[in-house]
């Protein structure tokens, strides 16, 4: 009996699969030398561009190395050489600790490449939340209708967003939690804790393994329904997304984390068959999710990921419920002293009195769209061009978090907050790169997988983050 082809060439009788893949992460690729001309050539023109010479990314172009760099090289290899064996067979539990563990020494490693101090230096930044702290702990009401009436007497960070953030690290430094380096550990859990929030999601909205067909087999996956076979296949590449340079350590990472566990949640709502469960996730949903536009603005158009979730389960009653808790948060915010059409207008007044409105609109909508790239890795983008032979829900996830990420890029809102600014929906968009080990309907029978060949994107993801990292000194 001959056994079906699994990796290598195709099978008799098919068509070698097309290149797109491969030609998408090369003109992505591409793309990023010709920022980096480009930019510099507007900055010799005197316009005005993001602060170093490392256009499009923000910082200096610098070689920096340290201890952290083999540290991080060392789990790139590992993820590598056994990471799609262990996502594959690995129970479902204990695959999302080792995901999230595996993400948490990445994101560290490469955050702390050159020096321990680098996780928490850009937090101890005079224009970031630290330095409101003492004034919001010392008078939460007084700094919240401040901050709505007149922001700009803020460092940059806080009057640019909401105030549930610097108001999170008040109070964590009434209980003896604050400082630099309590506040790097909150964003780094949160923000790897994507990892698991957007795996949790594809496989309830996507279906489960069977757990009695799956028994006694090996490959966990091969007995997976299409939502968790998608996350399986996706989780190497997504550990490895150049997204970490970001989350290690930006707010942002934490504004990701609230975003993907509150979908996560209505994920989970949406397809429980427990009426108590239902409702009770639905309502714990409403609650992060109702913090979400008070930590961050671009939060309240990256939150149409969310309308996934009703789409493909085809269940809006736990929507409806999250949303009334959403409407009920912003009221209490309102009755709290912060009203939040006030606080976004005083926001965007104060934002077209600095010098992000007069950055040109051209070059950073073409940056926006290659750094969301850059998040995502060569994986995501190469598999992008396959995403429709995934399951609907990882189609609609990312195609969502791309239509969000363009509107904001196009309305000029994202205008030269390139790299964090999309961390919450690049985690949505780094599935696709399952799309790589997933073979055409039809075209070749037999297991799916990362097989040999495909490892080579592996390489590439992790080989992007580490020459980000080494070469490019960012602010984060």
């Amino acid at each position: 009996m001959t056994r079906p082809t699994t990796t290598g060439a195709p099978a008799p009788g098919t068509r070698a699969p097309r290149p797109w893949p491969v030609l998408a992460a090369l003109a992505w690729a591409a793309a990023v030398p010709l920022l980096w001309w480009w930019g510099g050539r507007l900055a010799r023109d005197g316009e005005i561009m993001l602060s170093g010479d490392a256009a499009p990314f923000t910082g200096r172009l610098q070689v920096d190395v340290g201890p952290g760099t083999f540290v991080a090289a060392g789990v790139a290899a590992l993820v590598v050489t056994f990471g799609p064996r262990l996502a594959a067979r690995l129970a479902w539990r204990p695959l999302l600790l080792v995901a999230w563990a595996t993400a948490l020494v990445w994101t560290v490693a490469l955050g702390a490449s050159a020096r321990w101090g680098d996780l928490t230096h850009p937090l101890e930044h005079r224009q970031d939340y630290l330095a409101a702290v003492p004034g919001a702990a010392a008078d939460p009401g007084g700094f919240l209708a401040t901050l709505q009436s007149d922001p700009v007497a803020y460092p940059v960070h806080v009057r640019g967003h909401p105030p549930a953030f610097t108001l999170l690290l008040a109070g964590m430094d009434r209980l003896g939690l604050g400082g630099a380096g309590w506040e790097a550990a909150l964003v780094i859990l949160a923000g790897t804790s994507t990892v698991v929030a957007v795996a949790t999601t594809l496989r309830a909205l996507g279906g489960r393994a069977d757990t009695a067909g799956a028994a006694g087999r090996a490959d966990t996956a091969g007995a997976a329904g299409a939502g968790e076979r998608t996350a399986r296949l996706a989780l190497p590449a997504v550990v490895l997304a150049p997204a970490a340079l970001w989350v290690a350590t930006s707010a942002d990472a934490f504004y990701a984390g609230v975003l993907a566990w509150g979908v996560a949640l209505l994920a989970l709502a949406s397809t429980t068959t427990s009426p108590a469960a239902r409702w009770s996730l639905a309502v714990a949903a409403g609650l992060v999710l109702g913090e979400a536009p008070f930590l961050s603005w671009g939060l309240a158009h990256m939150a149409v990921v969310v309308l996934a979730v009703p789409l493909v389960s085809r269940r809006w009653r736990p929507t409806l419920l999250a949303g009334a808790v959403v409407l009920a948060s912003v009221v209490a915010w309102g009755v709290a002293g912060y009203w939040v059409w006030d606080g976004l207008a005083a926001t965007h007044e104060a934002f077209t009195r600095g010098i992000a409105d007069a950055r040109p609109y051209g070059y950073f909508l073409v940056a926006d769209a290659v750094l969301l790239g850059v998040l995502v890795g060569p994986a995501g983008v190469g598999g992008l061009t396959r995403v429709r032979r995934l399951d609907p829900a990882t189609r609609w996830l990312a195609g969502l978090a791309l239509a969000t990420a363009a509107l904001g890029a196009l309305g000029g809102f994202e205008k030269g907050e390139v790299e964090r600014i999309w961390l919450p929906v690049a985690c949505w968009v780094a599935p696709a790169a399952a799309a790589l080990a997933v073979r055409a309907p039809g075209r070749e029978p037999g297991r799916v997988g990362w097989s040999g060949a495909l490892r080579w994107w592996l390489v590439a993801q992790a080989a992007v983050a580490l020459l980000v990292e080494t070469r490019v000194h960012t602010s984060w």
